[in-house]
């Protein structure tokens, strides 16, 4: 028998299995119990914990205890996606509904977690930078920025776009809002469509990372070297018109990829957002 299952999201993936409450879509914050993961086993069975419940009561999985949990089977992406939603956290998003925080942009308080964060501008862009005069997007200048797209000397391509992070014990993703490059072949090829609501069908586009986001460089936290997201892998997938683009990023050891892919902690959220706003209480 076939070890992989052919997912509609994830393509071939190796199979794997989860009770019932945490593979429903809606489901987050139930708990996921399961074995340590080893190089056999990356995926051991795992179950929420009203099921653990049951688990401990009997001392394992038995041929009676199986009849009182309902198995689904998953792919390894779809119970890496489950995992990070039903994972229990110390911190969670409940604990930060009370912060209150200024926004940069209107001015205003809120209250409540601030889950998104953005760059106005590429790396490489100064604000002494010229801009050459804005005719439309038929006949762009060689050297121009608004809030979706950005060229430099008529040689280097950026577009904005978003970074999500799934936030572990929640169905919330935090979000950076950053640039990424694009070759000047499908960088026209996106501004020719740029308001055709079919360039939802074009391929993901290959694109280099193209800010520096602080919080990956704090030395302390990672005990290296800085780790610049700079020129990091992605890939740019091309939403419908009034969406900016999705930013996938490519599997590396670097901390952005591994929040990508493995969540990013509330805690974590909380550390970004007190070291980010300006005025909090």
């Amino acid at each position: 028998m076939s070890d992989t299952i052919q997912c509609d999201t994830h393509g071939e993936m190796q199979k794997t299995f989860v009770c019932s409450h945490v593979a429903e879509a809606s489901s987050f914050g139930l708990g996921f119990n399961r074995d340590e993961p080893s190089e056999h086993k990356p995926f051991p069975d795992a179950w929420c914990d009203d099921c653990e419940v049951v688990f401990q009561a009997h001392g394992g999985w038995t041929d009676k205890t199986k009849g009182l949990a309902t198995i689904r089977m998953l792919c390894s992406g779809c119970y890496e996606r489950v995992r990070v939603r039903n994972t229990r956290t110390d911190v969670t998003l409940d604990d930060l509904a009370e912060l209150r925080w200024k926004c940069h942009t209107c001015e205003e308080w809120h209250t409540g977690p601030c889950l998104d964060f953005s760059y106005d501008s590429p790396y490489y862009w100064s604000n002494d930078t010229p801009k050459d005069p804005f005719v439309s997007y038929d006949k762009l200048p060689d050297t121009f920025l608004d809030e979706d797209i950005c060229i430099l000397d008529g040689e280097d391509f950026f577009i904005r776009g978003i970074i999500h992070l799934p936030i572990i014990g929640t169905a919330e993703t935090f979000r950076w809002g950053v640039w990424g490059s694009l070759s000047k072949d499908n960088f026209k090829k996106l501004v020719s469509m740029f308001d055709d609501p079919k360039r939802v069908e074009l391929d993901p586009m290959f694109s280099w990372l193209s800010n520096r986001i602080e919080e990956y460089e704090d030395t302390d936290r990672y005990s290296s070297s800085a780790a610049s997201t700079l020129n990091l892998k992605l890939y740019a997938h091309i939403q419908e018109p009034e969406l900016r683009p999705i930013f996938e990023l490519e599997p590396t050891e670097h901390p952005l990829s591994q929040e990508f892919y493995h969540g990013i902690t509330p805690e974590r959220v909380k550390e970004i957002m007190t070291r980010r706003l300006r005025e909090t209480e």
